[in-house]
């Protein structure tokens, strides 16, 4: 018969008394543009032109998650060309963002959670624009 101390019993424990638990259904909101002014994005239309040369800001609003790290990934042709970890806290709603300076090509952006699940998409080109 095995019989575990208390000390073990704690250790063995997936989470700590008193710990938030995380939210089943965290919500996440990504939004695109070129600034970023009092933690707020001013975010383009899904139709806009972005350049060759111009510095794209993916912004996310966050809220239910578990403390750690969230990932922006970006990627150009279907191929990874940046990935930035963010720091997130349970308990909190944040509001975080990065930057790409983007070539011409297709692009698309994911927001991944501390368990590596995608939490939110967005693609868009970049262009010669008329």
């Amino acid at each position: 018969m095995l019989m575990m101390t208390g000390l073990a019993l704690f250790l063995s424990a997936a989470s700590i008394p008193g710990d938030p638990a995380p939210a089943a259904n965290p919500e996440v909101k990504l939004a695109l543009g070129y600034t970023v002014k009092d933690r707020q994005i001013d975010a383009e239309s899904a139709e806009h032109c972005y350049q060759p040369g111009e510095s794209v800001i993916a912004w996310t609003k966050i809220s239910g998650l578990p403390t750690g790290f969230v990932e922006h990934v970006w990627f150009r042709n279907g191929e990874e060309v940046a990935r930035h970890y963010l720091p997130v806290s349970s308990g909190r709603n944040w509001r975080t963002w990065s930057r790409h300076k983007v070539q011409a090509g297709d692009y698309k952006v994911q927001v991944l959670g501390p368990d590596g699940k995608e939490l939110a998409s967005s693609i868009f080109s970049a262009k010669v624009c008329d």
